[in-house]
């Protein structure tokens, strides 16, 4: 069995992905910090984060480490999801607001938004005017703005912020900030 017990804060090195295991976790597997997986390839994985903060996710693309030199990459797995579109832009965000306004974890694109299946939010969504489908896809939601949850791996968000390879998220609040410094609101 492969112990894992430690996240690496770096991307793989090209021999790295070569060599180390895939984990495809879904949503639910890549908030915890001990489970018992297989690996893709059929290995039996034991991940025990101790170190990890409660509320941290596993991130596609993330590097675990553990005993005598094994790592593993983290791939998000396809998982039943709701795929939200909207005939304009302004659609799309009422409605991922009032996904927000309920906590609700999202993957954010410029044109649609993911979610985990949800009958009663699926139902609200309709009746914002809203399209909802249903699909199989990896499934990745923003991290909150506090929790260290970002996607990319560089300088965090407080730090010098490069406006491209951030978050959608971490992009609308770089925004506002130099608004706020500009004199803005």
């Amino acid at each position: 069995m492969i112990r894992l017990t430690r996240r690496l804060d770096r991307p793989p090195t090209a021999q790295e992905r070569a060599h180390a295991v895939r984990l495809r976790l879904t949503y639910d597997e890549r908030v915890k910090t001990r489970l018992a997986t297989m690996s893709a390839d059929g290995q039996a994985v034991a991940i025990l984060l101790a170190d990890a903060r409660r509320g941290s996710v596993l991130r596609d693309g993330d590097l675990l480490a553990g005993d005598a030199g094994a790592l593993a990459i983290v791939e998000a797995a396809p998982q039943p999801v709701a795929r939200v579109t909207a005939d304009t832009p302004l659609a799309l965000l009422r409605a991922t607001y009032h996904l927000a306004n309920r906590h609700v974890p999202a993957q954010l694109s410029a044109d649609a938004v993911l979610i985990e299946r949800d009958p009663v939010l699926e139902a609200m969504l309709r009746g914002l005017g809203v399209r909802v489908e249903h699909a199989d896809a990896p499934f990745d939601p923003e991290g909150g703005a506090y929790d260290g949850g970002h996607r990319h791996h560089g300088p965090s968000p407080r730090d010098d912020a490069d406006p491209v390879s951030a978050t959608v998220g971490e992009q609308l609040s770089i925004a506002a900030h130099r608004g706020r410094g500009a004199g803005g609101p």
